[in-house]
């Protein structure tokens, strides 16, 4: 009787064995793509030593320091270069193949990318880690698409915060996997450092073999394919039961919805006026993702913390310590989400890991003076990683969701990951020769950014928790503009708005 009765709650909620699998195969991607973009952490040394030892052998003569932190600096930063490419045509591939084949081709495309970095040094070509190295990046840029867009659309209305969650759980807890296997005991010393980097062909290989078996997403059958007999094939698979007509209700009802607004192109997002500030802020904050410094302390910690005084086996523990601070907060930034305001949070985020950077800054100065600083260090960078969960990254994604309507939210979000990919290929290209040149002095430079940016939010970022897009464009947008340029269906949601709260006036006078 028990049995049966968790069965029935687990298809009146929607949490069935069969969704969990199905999320399951589809985010298989995702620890894939963070293992491979972390894992240069670790064996860097023994990276920038093949690339030196390699240039030897053909050129007969060493490179310089410069040259080889420079060479290192770009194999980082390819995966966002990748990232891009890979932004730009997920959504193409998710609407024309299906949200299925497009995670799927992010796989094949990772699973290339990652032999590539794994058989490099084997073929004594640092060329083939570069290669391998943006095909990784284009994976980033499908696959962080495609994979959580398959898994909400499977998904009940009730159930969309829980999955998106389980999408940031899964790509923390892989940077906690990739530190680990990163211990000089395990994977992370000369001799095996390649086997490192090729690990991820476990989780790109298994999703190879099984998500062919998944059904595809319902949502985009009926609404994209007019396929009304496979969506609800899909949807009796996924919710384990035969009536599924209220399911495909509700994606008609939103079939109607949207044909009812015509959807804002790239372009047409530059030019409207009630959009305009939506778009800066998520060209702002989008540029600000990996230039908050949080990049430095995720892909270059080990580094970080051999100038700060630590020896490499200490160091190698200590950077662990990054991935399982981030694994942790993100689980509770989702409580404080819930709690306090997105302006709120992003500013407590950014001027925290600002002064955050300015300490690390002072510990690296005053570091030989007094050596005990080097543990201030490593506690701070986890603060870091703290304060960037807290902030910017757990409201950036919900913040751009409410400040553009539904139908500019594809363009808006597409901008927003452009730039946030143009930030971490810029950071992690420009970072070790900053690192290089302005040594100890480094992290000023993001108190600065953080500094300013916080600002920004300050005067110029509305409030948008438990607004509508209409209430929230009144901040900045005069009533001609809303009414000549908001989309159709938002026009009828303020006046409907409008007409609710004079009758509440009205009643309230009489």
């Amino acid at each position: 009787m028990d049995q049966t009765n968790k069965k029935e709650e687990a298809q009146q909620n929607g949490w069935t064995w069969k969704f969990m699998s199905v999320m399951f195969c589809a985010y298989l991607v995702i620890p894939g793509i963070s293992y491979t973009i972390s894992s240069l952490n670790a064996p860097a040394e023994y990276i920038k030593s093949f690339i030196n030892a390699t240039k030897y052998e053909r050129d007969h003569s060493y490179p310089s320091k410069d040259e080889i932190d420079s060479l290192f600096g770009l194999l980082v930063a390819l995966a966002g270069l990748g990232a891009m490419a890979g932004s730009l045509v997920a959504s193409l591939l998710s609407d024309n193949l299906g949200r299925k084949i497009a995670i799927l081709i992010a796989s094949l495309t990772g699973l290339t990318g990652v032999l590539l970095l794994s058989l490099g040094r084997t073929a004594s070509s640092f060329e083939m880690l570069f290669v391998g190295r943006v095909l990784t990046g284009v994976t980033l840029g499908i696959g962080l698409s495609a994979a959580p867009a398959y898994a909400v659309e499977m998904s009940l209305p009730s159930m969309k915060g829980n999955v998106a969650l389980i999408n940031q759980l899964f790509q923390s807890f892989s940077f906690i996997i990739a530190q680990v296997v990163g211990y000089m005991e395990l994977l992370g010393n000369e001799e095996q450092w390649h086997l490192l980097l090729g690990l991820p062909v476990i989780f790109f290989g298994l999703q190879l073999l099984i998500l062919p078996f998944c059904p595809e997403s319902p949502r985009y059958l009926l609404m994209k394919k007019n396929d009304v007999a496979k969506a609800t094939k899909a949807l009796q698979t996924i919710r384990n039961r035969k009536n599924v007509e209220k399911d495909i209700d509700m994606l008609h009802a939103e079939l109607r919805e949207s044909s009812t607004e015509a959807e804002v192109s790239f372009v047409q997002l530059f030019k409207n006026k009630v959009l305009r500030r939506p778009l800066v802020i998520a060209i702002v904050l989008g540029l600000h993702q990996n230039w908050c410094s949080i990049a430095a302390i995720l892909f270059f910690s080990t580094e970080l913390f051999q100038k700060a005084g630590l020896d490499d086996r200490s160091s190698r523990y200590a950077t662990s310590g990054t991935g399982i601070t981030f694994f942790t907060v993100n689980v509770v930034a989702m409580f404080l989400l819930s709690r306090f305001g997105r302006k709120t949070l992003f500013q407590f985020g950014t001027i925290g890991m600002g002064m955050c950077s300015a300490v690390i800054a002072l510990t690296m100065v005053f570091q030989d003076d007094a050596p005990a600083l080097k543990y201030v260090n490593i506690v701070v960078s986890l603060l870091i990683i703290a304060f960037y969960s807290i902030g910017p990254i757990c409201v950036f994604w919900v913040i751009l969701s409410e400040l553009f309507p539904h139908s500019a939210r594809g363009s808006g979000f597409s901008v927003a990951i452009l730039c946030a990919m143009i930030s971490f290929f810029s950071h992690c290209y420009i970072f070790p020769l900053l690192l290089s040149k302005l040594h100890s002095y480094t992290f000023f430079v993001f108190t600065g950014i953080n500094a300013v940016t916080a600002l920004f939010v300050h005067f110029y970022v509305p409030e948008t928790k438990n607004k509508s897009f209409a209430e929230i464009a009144k901040s900045w947008a005069n009533a001609e503009d809303l009414e000549n340029q908001l989309p159709l269906s938002q026009k009828c949601h303020t006046g409907s708005s409008n007409a609710h709260a004079n009758a509440v006036v009205e009643t309230k006078q009489q």
